[in-house]
């Protein structure tokens, strides 16, 4: 398959893709952002190192002649410009925005000073109350059932159920059973 090279949005998440790739500091993740750059590099018609090359153009590993890597800069430039400009106006658009807000709010008769809640009106946290109950084999059994029938996992039907798995796979082979029983 010939190489497209990536649009400038793919362009732009391919690099975000990259930057995990290579900052990350968990293992695996730095795995899963390696595997979808080269899903994604594969998509485009392109190795990894190709992608990663036609993706960022402002790397030189010195095998580039002056006017292609001149070339690269200058692309590169103009992207970052670009957006700088676009996060400059994202910004200029929020204070706006916030400053629209704050106008009409007083404009309704909301006072600047005050906020919407003194101190004293705040809500305080309702102390904890420790609950005594506990909870029945039956209420497990209907708890686990439910959480099975939802589509959740084995394993996290006895998480959330603080059963073991064992357990969990003896309600599901019981619920089954009375499936096959009710056809």
């Amino acid at each position: 398959m010939p190489a497209q090279g990536f649009d400038e949005k793919n362009r732009e998440r391919f690099r975000k893709i990259v930057g995990v790739m290579e900052r990350a500091t968990i293992e695996g993740e730095r795995a899963a952002a390696r595997e979808a750059a080269v899903r994604m590099a594969a998509i485009h018609g392109m190795t990894l190192e190709e992608a990663v090359e036609e993706s960022h153009p402002e790397r030189d590993d010195g095998r580039l002649s002056a006017a292609e890597r001149k070339a690269r800069r200058d692309d590169f430039d103009a992207w970052a410009a670009a957006r700088n400009r676009m996060t400059e106006a994202q910004e200029r658009a929020d204070r706006y925005r916030y400053e629209q807000a704050k106008r009409e709010a007083e404009a309704r008769g909301l006072d600047k000073e005050t906020p919407s809640r003194r101190p004293s009106q705040q809500r305080r946290p309702e102390t904890f109350t420790r609950s005594y109950y506990r909870m029945t084999d039956d209420d497990r059994f209907r708890l686990v059932a439910g959480l099975l029938r939802d589509g959740a996992s084995l394993r996290r039907a006895a998480d959330l159920a603080d059963v073991s798995t064992n357990e969990v796979a003896r309600i599901w082979m019981l619920m089954r059973a009375e499936g096959r029983a009710r056809r």
